[in-house]
């Protein structure tokens, strides 16, 4: 079992502490900043959690989740370990500013990738799960440590794959309050079961599945989005949130997401496990399920949550596929390089705030001839 979490390093970046410091920059904070440095916190803190009430009109939006306090600083995230040769994982930490500089959030992204899966060479389970909220670190490695046990369970007494997906986030969703004080903490949440070329995805929230197929005949790949994301804007989320009493107000120019609203709190999709409290109004953890035939010409799937889709296209996430397999089939290049170009992006965009990142990318054909009968049996734990 291979488990995605903040323990990588960004790629071909800094060591930790610098990594958010422009190429060529040597400038020190002048001795008199730091009560300056201390102001800008502060507003950046109220910007990111409040924006919807006051707006700054000089200040791009954050893309937060959900606004709500700080991460537990004392989360341990799980290793990293790609289960076989055609998975590549890769996941780093927020950054965000402080006084002098920057520092890195707790990643509260976690990512999925066993294999075999009930001891089965032909099935394999991937996920990635982005959480938010003051302990969304809890509840993503909740997900982690429980989903898949939970669907094994369910896979001794039906074969329906993708009723058992949907009835196993609503059953983690239940029992995670037992665990976890998750009224206002949340993750996403978006699951692809694979057996050989036949794949069913669970989705929850706006982390996202990808596929990435190769052009017949042309340079290039292009992509194939295999869920869609939940905001709270879109029709199917807004008519079931709005049935439920509950209030949605748009994105802004500024790029502030549309959001949900709950006890003055904006959630900034329309699924998750977790986020109880605004269960009220009409925010579930049933997921979306869909069905998927590996084609032909598809060159792999890709998981990633919002850190990537944020900033890049399906279609742009194709194209750094398709760069780094000119020279490299190496599934962690390809993740690293999605990472790396989505880290580019958040700073261009947003400076010195950059949201977690996590990629789970498995190559077509998944199963190779040397993987026969090498794979461990893996858990949940």
């Amino acid at each position: 079992m291979g488990v995605c979490t903040s323990k990588n390093q960004p790629v071909d970046q800094p060591e930790a502490g610098s990594a958010a410091v422009a190429p060529g920059d040597t400038s020190q904070p002048a001795a008199d900043g730091a009560a300056e440095a201390s102001t800008e916190k502060k507003n950046f803190r109220e910007r990111r959690l409040s924006i919807s009430q006051k707006e700054d009109q000089n200040k791009r939006g954050r893309r937060l989740s959900v606004y709500g306090g700080n991460a537990d600083d004392e989360a341990q995230p799980s290793i990293v370990t790609p289960p076989m040769p055609t998975c590549g994982c890769k996941t780093v930490a927020g950054l965000e500013p402080v006084p002098g500089g920057t520092t890195a959030k707790i990643n509260q992204d976690r990512g999925l990738a066993i294999w075999p899966f009930r001891n089965k060479q032909d099935d394999c389970v991937f996920g990635v799960y982005d959480g938010h909220g003051r302990i969304g670190q809890d509840v993503s490695e909740y997900v982690i440590q429980t989903l898949p046990g939970v669907i094994k369970d369910m896979m001794e007494k039906s074969t329906d794959i993708g009723k058992i997906l949907e009835e196993a986030y609503v059953d983690v969703d239940t029992t995670l309050a037992d665990h976890v004080d998750a009224q206002v903490s949340g993750t996403t949440a978006v699951t692809c079961f694979m057996r050989k070329d036949y794949m069913w995805l669970a989705n929850a929230g706006d982390s996202r599945a990808i596929i990435v197929r190769k052009n017949k005949g042309k340079a290039g790949f292009k992509s194939v989005d295999l869920t869609e994301d939940q905001k709270p804007d879109t029709p199917a989320e807004m008519k079931r949130i709005l049935a439920m009493g509950g209030h949605v107000t748009p994105a802004g120019a500024n790029g502030s997401p549309a959001r949900v609203w709950h006890n003055l709190r904006g959630l900034a999709m329309g699924r998750s496990i977790g986020d109880h409290a605004a269960a009220t109004v009409g925010v579930i953890a049933q997921p979306e399920i869909t069905e998927y035939q590996v084609h032909e010409d598809d060159f792999c799937v890709i998981l990633a949550s919002d850190g990537v889709w944020e900033l890049l296209t399906s279609d742009q996430v194709a194209d750094i596929v398709y760069s780094v397999s000119k020279d490299s089939m190496d599934p962690n290049k390809m993740a690293d390089a999605i990472v790396e170009q989505s880290s580019y992006m958040w700073k261009v965009e947003e400076g010195d705030y950059r949201d977690d990142i996590t990629v789970v990318l498995c190559l077509f054909p998944w199963t190779l001839p040397e993987m026969e009968g090498k794979g461990e049996p893996s858990a949940a734990s």
